[in-house]
């Protein structure tokens, strides 16, 4: 009898210690993302999974898990013709970190609408000091364009996407006398992603308010007025409008270079088009596809995440991945029948941004890495798990 309560007291202790691990990893994902990198949560993730129980839910009944099982499998066949193994195992381990620990694991914050509310307040506070970093560096003379702590000026504008929505559906709830708050951070959150002069985000970012005023009809007018001051914005500065103009000028330097790689990745492809290159191996091929006309001589992504993955791991893991991308748009599309209030607002504000990422993404490849990646895939989980417990669910059902 004793042995037993020993037991379950070290088995309460250990589900108590993983909880703890997993909700801080959760926190420094939401806070780390906007900053430029999550990768403080993996190990926390890890080590919570471990001490964690075991998830007796059936897999059947689950085509997200099935779709990223079959992703996995073609990544792991590349290395077939991989020339580089150790490039390869580090983004093959990154790859399944993301999609196992982040997107396939959603489901852990979508269970706990308030534990789930905390990690949004989080994300804007961390967004709104990402956009705070921004301005500081484009107007502090720090270089042409906004940046955040760690990344880039196009990763800035990827980041940024998901936290002007979210910002956006905080300030339509705010009470009267948090909606200047929430205004500010929304304000300068926008003013970060358009001083990061990334223009695949500037696409991103009116591709996903095309798809938040069409679910939100409340709040269409919100939209409409923030479009109205964005596009004065651009009127009225001229850099931002150059670059705007730039966007259908072929001849454009950043344009004319970008269409040299996708030209050297389609040559990458036809070489190895079942197989790839090998997950992690594109910066070290693209030299031998190169084109003469090119002036820059080491690219570290195809500029493009669906021929990204075609030339890495062949055509069966882009084949998949297109699959996952179908599945999500399939789940956003339906996520207005949801009958959990909130659960239906988080994944409205996912879809948004999961869309504008994923336009962005066309022209770049800001998601292809642990550092931001994990929250793009993290939007796709929520979308797929928002939708399908949403529909089922009532709010009592969700875990306080």
């Amino acid at each position: 009898m004793q042995a037993k309560i020993e037991r379950r007291n070290f088995t309460d202790k250990k589900s108590k210690i993983s909880s703890f691990l997993l909700k801080s990893g959760w926190v420094l994902m939401f806070a780390g993302t906007p900053l430029g990198s999550g990768i403080a949560a993996f190990p926390f993730f890890l080590a919570g999974k471990i001490l964690g129980k075991k998830s007796r839910a059936s897999i059947k009944k689950d085509p997200l898990f099935f779709l990223v099982n079959i992703f996995i499998i073609f990544c792991l066949l590349s290395v077939i013709s991989t020339p580089n193994k150790l490039f390869f195992l580090g983004s093959f381990v990154s790859i399944c970190l993301m999609l196992y620990l982040v997107m396939l694991e959603s489901r852990y914050i979508i269970l706990r609408e308030a534990f789930f509310k905390k990690l949004l307040k989080i994300f804007i506070v961390c967004s709104t000091i990402s956009g705070i970093c921004g301005m500081i560096f484009y107007f502090g003379g720090f270089g042409g364009r906004a940046r955040s702590l760690f990344t880039g000026e196009n990763g800035l504008g990827t980041v940024m996407i998901p936290a002007a929505f979210g910002a956006l559906a905080c300030f339509s709830q705010a009470s009267s006398k948090k909606k200047l708050l929430v205004g500010f951070a929304l304000a300068t959150i926008v003013a970060g992603l358009i001083l990061s002069f990334s223009r695949g985000a500037w696409l991103g970012l009116a591709g996903g308010l095309f798809i938040y005023f069409v679910y939100c009809k409340r709040d269409r007018l919100k939209v409409v007025i923030l479009m109205s001051i964005i596009i004065i914005t651009f009127f009225t500065y001229p850099p931002l409008l150059y670059r705007l103009e730039s966007i259908q000028d072929l001849s454009y330097p950043s344009n004319q270079e970008r269409i040299y790689i996708m030209e050297a990745t389609w040559e990458m492809i036809k070489e190895q088009p079942l197989t790839g290159v090998g997950i992690g191996n594109y910066p070290s091929t693209y030299p031998d596809y190169r084109l003469k006309e090119s002036q820059i001589p080491n690219v570290s992504f195809a500029h493009n995440i669906f021929l990204q993955i075609w030339a890495e791991a062949g055509i069966g893991a882009l084949v998949s991945f297109l699959a996952i991308v179908v599945l999500i748009f399939t789940k956003g599309i339906n996520i207005v029948k949801c009958s959990n209030l909130f659960l239906r607002k988080v994944g409205i504000v996912a879809f948004a941004s999961f869309v504008g990422i994923l336009i962005h993404n066309q022209v770049d490849c800001t998601v292809y890495s642990l550092h931001i990646g994990p929250f793009f895939l993290l939007l796709a989980g929520i979308i797929f798990y928002a939708e399908k417990l949403g529909c089922v669910y009532k709010s009592s059902k969700v875990l306080k």
